[in-house]
C-alpha cells in the first residue's frame, strides 16, 4: 500500500468529541497566525501541496516530503489511562517524581515499535536523500525503525529543533522535553544532534534547589533550553510559548527543508507539529487552506509534493493606500515588512488637516 496523499485526515476521525473541537480550534488559530504574517510581509513566499505522480518527475524546485508521526509513546499509554479514570493528564516540572517512570522524554512502547515497523513497506518504497526528526526519543525511535532500510544505506540522518512537538503556556509537560543532545548522541550515534539542535545550559545551584522542594531532579534543569525556559529561538514569547510561536517554528523548519539541496526527504515528528505546519504554513493542493484538521495518527506515513507557491501580491490599489498608513496610526506602530518605505514624504488630509505619510 502506497503511503497516504497530500490533505489525508484520517486521524481526525478517531479523536474523541473533546479532542476534535480542541484540534479545530487549533487549525484555524494556526490559520490566523499564517494570514497575520503574510499580512506584515514576513513570508515572502507560499509553499503549497501538489498532487504526486511518482512515474513523473518531480516540477522544479519542488520537493517529495515523507512525513511519518511517532508510534505510540509511554506518554500516550499514560494519558490515556488517566483520562479514563476520570482525571487530567498532569506531568509537569513539580509532581515529575509522583509520576510513573519514563515520561521524562518517553520511549516508544512496544505497540508504538510495531507501527513504526508497520510502516517499513511504505518507507521502503520512498527514496530518501536525507533523513530528518525531532530530537525527542519517541520520534527519533520511530524514524530509525521505519525507515531502516535507508538508515542501513547510510543516508544521512540529522536532527532538528524545530520539528520537536508543539507545547503552549509558561508550564509544559516533561514528556514534551528532550535529553541533552549529548545523551542523545550517545543513545543514537547515527543520528546528527550537533548541527540543529540547542546545546545544554546547565545550571547546578537552580536544579539543587528545585531538586529539594520534590520537583525536577538538578541533573535534568537546562538540558532542554527551549522546554526549560519556555521560550523561542525565533521571537519574543514573553514568558511562555503560543500559537504564533509554534506557527513560526513550523514554518521555519518548512523554509529550512525546502531550502535543501536534497529532492526527498523523510521527517518523523510529532501530531501537533505536523498541525501547525500544515494549516499555519503550506496550502492544500490547489491553494486555500485544508477543509479539516490535519491529524496523523500514531505511526501514520504520508508522502506528499511541496513546492513554491506565489506569495499574495501587492494591487495597485495598495500601493495608493499605503500612502494613508502614517497619517492613520500613531508612532508605536510598525509597518510590515511587504510596506515599502522610501524615505519620501507625502502630504495627505485627514479631517482637512495636511499630514505627512511616507511612501
Amino acid at each position: 500500500m502506497a503511503p497516504q496523499q497530500s490533505g489525508d485526515s484520517s486521524g481526525f476521525d478517531v479523536l474523541s468529541s473533546q479532542d476534535k473541537e480542541r484540534v479545530t480550534l487549533l487549525a484555524a488559530q494556526y490559520g490566523v497566525v499564517k494570514q497575520a504574517a503574510e499580512f506584515y510581509g514576513r513570508r515572502p513566499q507560499r509553499y503549497s501541496l501538489l498532487l504526486d505522480d511518482p512515474s513523473q518527475p518531480l516540477p522544479a524546485g519542488a520537493k517529495r516530503i515523507n512525513f511519518i508521526r511517532h508510534g505510540e509513546g509511554l506518554h500516550n499509554v499514560f494519558r490515556a489511562a488517566e483520562h479514563t479514570a476520570g482525571r487530567q493528564p498532569r506531568a509537569k516540572r513539580d509532581n515529575m517524581q509522583n509520576v510513573p517512570e519514563g515520561l521524562y522524554d518517553p520511549s516508544l512502547t512496544e505497540a508504538g515499535r510495531q507501527e513504526a515497523m508497520a510502516a517499513r513497506p511504505d518507507a521502503k518504497a520512498c527514496q530518501p536523500q536525507l533523513l530528518v526528526t525531532s530530537p525527542v526519543r519517541r520520534a527519533v525511535q520511530t524514524l530509525l525503525l521505519a525507515f531502516e532500510d535507508s538508515v542501513a544505506a547510510g543516508t544521512p540522518i540529522m536532527a532538528h529543533e524545530l520539528c520537536r512537538e508543539q507545547f503552549q503556556g509558561s508550564d509544559p509537560s516533561i514528556y514534551d522535553a528532550r535529553q541533552g543532545r549529548s545523551a542523545l548522541a550517545s543513545e543514537f550515534p547515527m543520528v546528527d544532534f550537533e548541527s540543529y539542535v540547542l546545546p545544554e545550559e546547565p545550571s547546578p545551584e537552580a536544579g539543587a534547589v528545585l531538586e529539594a522542594k520534590g520537583g525536577i531532579p538538578s541533573a535534568l534543569v537546562g538540558v532542554d533550553p527551549i522546554w526549560w525556559h519556555v521560550d523561542s529561538p525565533l521571537g519574543c514569547c514573553d514568558g511562555e510559548l503560543n500559537i504564533a510561536a509554534c506557527a513560526e517554528h513550523a514554518w521555519g523548519f518548512l523554509t529550512w527543508l525546502m531550502g535543501r539541496q536534497e529532492q526527498e526527504i523523510a521527517v518523523a515528528t510529532h501530531s501537533l507539529f505536523l498541525l501547525a505546519l500544515y494549516h499555519g504554513s503550506l496550502e492544500s493542493v490547489g491553494g486555500g487552506p485544508f477543509p479539516r484538521p490535519q491529524i496523523f495518527r500514531t505511526g501514520e506515513l504520508r508522502t506528499v509534493v511541496i513546492a513554491e507557491a506565489p506569495a499574495p501580491q501587492k494591487r495597485a490599489a495598495t500601493a495608493t493606500l499605503e500612502r494613508w498608513g502614517a497619517a492613520l496610526t500613531g508612532s508605536g506602530f510598525k509597518a510590515g515588512a511587504g510596506s515599502e518605505e522610501t524615505g519620501r514624504e507625502d502630504e495627505v488630509e485627514v479631517k482637512g488637516k495636511k499630514q505627512r505619510s511616507r511612501q
